[in-house]
């Protein structure tokens, strides 16, 4: 899968050249607010009580600061995977630094040791994660083999419908018409873009490899690995801060979706 490989130098060449102000404060939001990374709704959709004594996995964790955040909770443990070296590297540090039993792992997700076999009895994945998978047959394959049978799956994502807007960076945005439709929703598009804007400079050489997938292709993939659809949530705002002037207009911009291991 050579669009991974080239993610991969994609996200630790953003990281490497990230602006001097992002994730510098991670550590003090750690240790001065209750809740510094998680939004209000997915926190509220996680049983964090019963995070108590057991093992929590995060899948594409990124710099760590969520699994961070969860690993306050008494847990037994909480693992990271991620395929960014620099920005596990960074993660590890600042669990080490706050002595939180919370470790991070540099691979493919898709390459998770089979150590982690039935391992989990929690995993989340949270915003603009699954883009970054062209098959989520084998995405989900992978993460139903490190949970244990009846574990919990939190999937907190940009809801499939936004795919089909243009945002205000790209060329098929309208201004006079922000909600029209620019893209076929069912079409099987890679998306190829330069930088990660929420984290350095666009214009960084690397390019990102992204896909698109439709809400049933998530569902299909979820129940075709034994898991079971507990919940599904959706929500009229954006948490990728990328339509955020079409929020509350009744548009699905987001979701939470809830999923047991069987």
């Amino acid at each position: 899968m050579e669009y991974i490989k080239k993610n991969k130098k994609a996200w630790e060449n953003a990281f490497d050249s990230r602006s001097g102000s992002y994730a510098e404060d991670l550590k003090d939001k750690l240790l001065h607010e209750t809740n510094p990374f998680l939004h209000k709704d997915f926190l509220d959709t996680l049983p964090i009580q019963a995070f108590e004594n057991k093992n929590i996995a995060q899948y594409c964790c990124n710099n760590g600061r969520e699994l961070l955040q969860l690993s306050r909770h008494s847990v037994s443990s909480a693992v990271g995977f991620d395929l960014a070296e620099n920005m596990v590297a960074y993660a590890n540090t600042i669990a080490k630094d706050l002595s939180l039993p919370a470790k991070f792992i540099q691979t493919n997700i898709l390459e998770i040791s089979s150590d982690y076999n039935h391992f989990f009895d929690y995993g989340i994945i949270t915003v603009g994660a699954i883009c970054w998978f062209e098959n989520l047959h084998l995405l989900f394959k992978k993460i139903a083999e490190t949970l244990k049978p009846g574990a919990t799956l939190y999937l907190h994502e940009i809801h499939p419908f936004q795919n089909m807007l243009a945002t205000p960076s790209e060329p098929d945005y309208n201004e006079d018409q922000p909600k029209a439709l620019a893209y076929d929703y069912f079409i099987k598009k890679v998306w190829e873009e330069h930088g990660m804007g929420y984290m350095s400079n666009e214009t960084i050489s690397a390019t990102f490899t992204s896909f698109s997938h439709s809400l049933s292709s998530i569902l299909n993939a979820l129940t075709q690995n034994h898991f079971e659809i507990l919940e599904l949530k959706e929500y009229d705002y954006c948490v990728g801060n990328l339509l955020t002037s079409l929020n509350h207009q009744g548009i699905p911009l987001s979701m939470i979706l809830t999923a047991k291991r069987k």
